[in-house]
């Protein structure tokens, strides 16, 4: 792989290390990992991938998210795809961005999810009950990921036979660091996208398709790319967020039983234990482009430059939280950027909220006992986002 290392990075704060060939055999979890990257500096220069900054300090990532002014999210991903494919609003920068999210705010809104509920947790029971009685499941593919994306198909009203392969590009853009493959994978969602955008133009229902059809942005209504890249956007958050963030969910209740039942017998306390779970499991990684040259402490970044922010860094920073890794439901303050901070939060927050919820109360109703299968371990990693690859669950199955 060539390497890239701009003439103004001095040589003391490049590391040899690879964001998509992080270390595996640490013992520690993909939240935990991206430590590795402490003590070198306040930031970090990684050659790979054409060449980043890395944020090593977790208040410093909270305060690069809030200042889009210098770190502009005309790029969010490492390594970076071409200008003219962007996904809105995440790729948005002020003014048009506060424009293009309120476009598809109302999609998410309180009512909104309340309507989706009851299809939500039906969806639920459903899975579950699939795999139930075996006494086993590989969680990630059973379930998580097909929870997030049936949603995300039945809001839009697309074909659920069409998941695997909408998965398999997700897959593909999410895990590769090849630019070419990353492209590729976008045109052929694009074009997967299009063809529906074109139905709903000629025959408008009310699902979230037909909604982003009718968006504008400085009084001009949409162009078909605009939305085809809304679109693509709420395939990509709804889908491999949530998917990974249940999977951590069930890899921390498997192991530890007295969190288990904690939340078993603490329904009350629902938005507190997703508030610590939230914080000790981020999934996303994102990252910024420079807007302008900007000195931080000491180091100088130039206009072009790309800068990764690793969420977790923040989430699980010592002089924000006491014991971090700790899962501990009555946290005074469990703090947390895995939504991301300042403008770009997340849209669609309530929405994963209410699913994540779900899912703890009517998995612990039918499955209140299991366990890692220990005969086929988890395959972590962390890498642009952190995932859960394979995650074999066993549980006693009743008699009756």
């Amino acid at each position: 792989m060539t390497m890239s290392v701009p003439s103004h990075v001095p040589q003391n704060l490049v590391v040899d290390y690879d964001i998509f060939n992080l270390p595996t055999n640490t013992g520690l979890d993909p939240q935990q990992i991206w430590r590795i990257f402490k003590g070198h500096g306040p930031l970090v220069f990684s050659p790979y991938n054409g060449g980043h900054w890395i944020a090593t300090d977790g208040q410093d990532v909270f305060k690069f998210f809030r200042e889009p002014t210098v770190f502009s999210s005309r790029q969010v991903a490492i390594p970076s795809v071409p200008d003219d494919d962007v996904m809105l609003p995440i790729q948005a920068d002020a003014p048009t961005h506060s424009q293009h999210r309120a476009n598809i705010q109302s999609l998410f809104s309180p009512a909104a999810v309340a309507a989706l509920e009851p299809k939500i947790r039906a969806l639920t029971v459903d899975l579950i009950e699939g795999f139930r009685q075996k006494g086993e499941c590989e969680f990630v593919s059973e379930f998580a990921l097909q929870f997030p994306l049936v949603i995300f198909l039945r809001m839009v009203d697309l074909p659920l036979d069409d998941r695997l392969y909408l998965r398999d590009i997700i897959e593909r853009f999410n895990h590769s660091p090849s630019v070419e493959t990353k492209v590729a994978a976008h045109k052929e969602l694009h074009e997967y996208l299009a063809g529906w955008i074109d139905r709903r133009l000629a025959n408008p229902g009310q699902d979230a398709i037909s909604h982003i059809t009718r968006g504008t942005i400085e009084g001009r209504p949409y162009t078909r790319d605009e939305m085809i890249s809304s679109l693509t956007l709420l395939l990509h958050a709804g889908l491999d967020t949530v998917a990974m963030m249940l999977s951590f969910l069930a890899y921390h209740l498997a192991r530890f039983p007295k969190d288990r039942a904690y939340v078993r017998n603490n329904r009350d306390r629902m938005p507190q234990i997703i508030q610590e779970f939230l914080r000790r499991y981020a999934v996303p990684n994102l990252a910024r482009i420079l807007a302008t040259d900007y000195t931080h402490k000491g180091v100088v970044m130039k206009k072009g430059d790309r800068i990764f922010l690793p969420q977790s860094l923040f989430n699980m920073d010592e002089e924000l939280q006491e014991n971090p890794d700790e899962v501990n439901f009555s946290r005074p303050d469990p703090r947390h950027i895995t939504f991301g901070a300042g403008p770009h939060t997340c849209a669609g927050a309530l929405l994963a909220r209410r699913e994540i919820a779900i899912f703890l109360e009517e998995w612990l109703d039918r499955i209140p006992e299991f366990e890692v299968d220990s005969a086929r371990p988890p395959k972590l990693q962390a890498t642009q986002q952190n995932n859960i690859f394979e995650l074999w669950l066993k549980w006693p199955v009743s008699a009756h």
